[in-house]
Formats: C-alpha cells, structure tokens, sequence
C-alpha cells in the first residue's frame, strides 16, 4: 500500500518553500517593467535553508530526508518558475555523492559549487562530441546530463565552443555547445544508481508547479474580471475549464507523488511510474498553460501577462530529459506490473 497523503512536516515543508519564493521571488519579477531582481539573494536563502542538500545523507552535508520532500522543493520552484539551475545542483551533488566524492557533494549542497542543466542531442559533431545545450550556465559552473543509460556530472571545459543562443524562454538563458561526453567526470550507470529517475520525477514536480500555478491565476482572475455585469467565473464554460485545470495538475500530483516512492524504493516498476509521472505532468503543463492564456483573453496574449511564462518553461522542461513522446515511448516498452 502506498500512502499518497503528506504528514504534518511534510506540509510544513511545502508551506515554508513557498511562503519564502512568494516574498523573494514572485512571479512578477520577470515582467517587462520589472525592478530587477538580484537571484543571488534568494539563492543566499535556498542555501541557507538547505534545499541543496535536502535529500543527502549527513554525511556529506545533507538533511538526509528522501526524495519526497526533493519533490515537494521542485514543485514550488516550478511553481515560481526558479532556475534549472537549482535542480542541476541538487542532481549534481548526488551524483557526487554516489561517485564517492564526499567533498565535492558537500560543496554542492552547501552553495559552494553550482551546476546546470544540459540537454544532450542526438546531433554527433565529426569529433566524436556531441551537441548540447546548457540553461542559467555560468562559465565555471559543472554540467550535470543524463540519459536512458546513466547521468553524467561534466567540468566546464567539457562543454566547449559554448555560445549564447535565442530561446523560446527568454528568462532562462540557452548556450549551445559540444560536450564531450567521454570526458565526464562521473557518470553513474543507470544499473548503479538511478539518479536519472530521480531526476525525471523531480522534472515532473518542476511541471506540477507550472499547471498548479497556471490554473490559481486564472481561477483568481476568473473571480475579478466581468462580462456583461458578472464575474466570468460564474459562466458554466469558464467553471468547466478551471475545473479540468485542477483535475489535470491533481491527477500529474498523485502519479509523481507514487513515482517518487517507488524510485525511493527501488520498486520493480519504478521506471514506468517516472516516465508516466513525466509525460502527464508535461501534458498538465502544456494544456493548463493554453488554458491560462486563452481564459485571461486577449490580456493573456500580452508580455505583461504572467501565464504566457508558464507555457514557455513548460516546453523546456518538457524537452530536458526527453519529451512527451520519449516517455510515451519509454512507457509502453516498459513491463506492465499487473502482468
């Protein structure tokens, strides 16, 4: 039986996280108009507070809780739309972790070292490298990839002939690049560890966020804005779709909450449960995002309208790690557990 309810410091947790990205981080810093906001300050924060470290043993740092409450941390990032970066660094220093590198984990967790998030393309350069893009990238920061076989932690230098590139989500900054995946400094088979599990469920906590929050604004401009002399809200039409709004991030919340035990339990049918967990969160994304943006009306098409932001992050969330269509194809080649 797998228990699906959070318990009292669980709930804390989930509150705490987003009462501090609320105050130090809205949404509302990546308008157009905005009063610019140092990251550095919050991320001074996420440090202190230890969310690097949240699911690492004492040993090197951490707080030695479990990929739960890594879930609950990364649904509240995708909720404000934090950085990947925040996620690269908490995979990276389980990837240090797992490597026997007790130092070099304990400097990710605790803020000293930082990582990104790359993407790795199928596109094969005459060298042997492959093509790449790396998100929120600072030259000096590790690279942390990963694939069906295993995730990798790279050094910069691997990452070579880096070069800024124009984005669908301009908040986040792309660099493509070759990495040279032969020059890892770890990688940690999938057979070994599956960190690239945990890193699928944590990407599908990231995309709850997004639908979750995507859906709270528009049911809360759905209460203020009028037509013909009365809330749209109270037209049945608009109820409707907020209400598949809620369905669809309740039912990407309860198929990555399952996932993340069965990852943390190293059940048989963890694999399939990450994949699902990824592919129905992506499509809660992606369709409460459209929702968002055509409910908000023509306001919604608008760069001074928040939700357009929740439609961008949802595709680049979606491609990092595979696609919707890579996890329906990785769904159905795994085993069913009811046969």
């Amino acid at each position: 039986m797998w228990d699906l309810v959070l318990d009292d410091d669980q709930v804390m947790i989930a509150e705490s996280i987003r009462e501090y990205l609320a105050s130090e981080a809205p949404i509302e810093r990546l308008r157009p108009n905005a009063a610019p906001r140092d990251f550095a300050q919050a991320r001074a924060g996420i440090i202190e507070l230890g969310w690097f470290g949240l699911g690492l043993p004492d040993a090197v740092g951490g707080a030695g809780l479990g990929l739960v409450e890594e879930v609950l941390v990364q649904r509240e990032c995708g909720r404000y739309l934090i950085s990947p970066s925040v996620l690269a660094t908490v995979l990276g220093a389980h990837v240090a972790a797992e490597a026997g590198d007790a130092a070099l984990a304990r400097a990710l967790a605790t803020g000293q070292s930082t990582a990104a998030a790359a993407i790795i393309l199928s596109t094969k350069l005459s060298d042997g490298r492959s093509a790449g893009y790396a998100f929120d990238w600072n030259a000096g920061d590790l690279l942390v990839a990963w694939a069906d076989s295993g995730m990798g932690l790279f050094d910069a230098r691997c990452f070579e002939d880096a070069r800024l590139d124009a984005g669908l989500d301009d908040s986040v900054r792309l660099q493509v690049g070759a990495l040279n995946i032969s020059k890892a400094r770890y990688w940690i088979p999938a057979a070994t560890a599956p960190i690239a599990l945990r890193a699928q469920v944590l990407l599908a906590a990231r995309l709850i966020g997004l639908a979750e929050h995507a859906c709270d604004l528009t049911v809360e401009y759905a209460k203020v804005r009028q037509q013909f002399g009365k809330p749209i809200g109270s037209f049945q039409a608009v109820k409707h779709r907020c209400a598949d709004m809620v369905l669809r991030a309740r039912l990407a919340w309860h198929q990555t909450a399952l996932a993340g035990l069965k990852v943390q339990a190293a059940a048989r049918d963890a694999a399939l449960h990450a994949a699902a967990a990824k592919l129905i969160a992506a499509q809660a994304a992606h369709e409460n995002a459209r929702a968002a943006i055509q409910l908000h009306g023509a306001i919604g098409f608008q760069s001074e309208c928040d939700v357009h932001w929740f439609m961008k992050r949802a595709h680049l969330y979606d491609q990092i790690g595979g696609g919707m269509q890579v996890q329906a194809r990785r769904v159905m080649s795994e085993r069913s557990p009811l046969w």
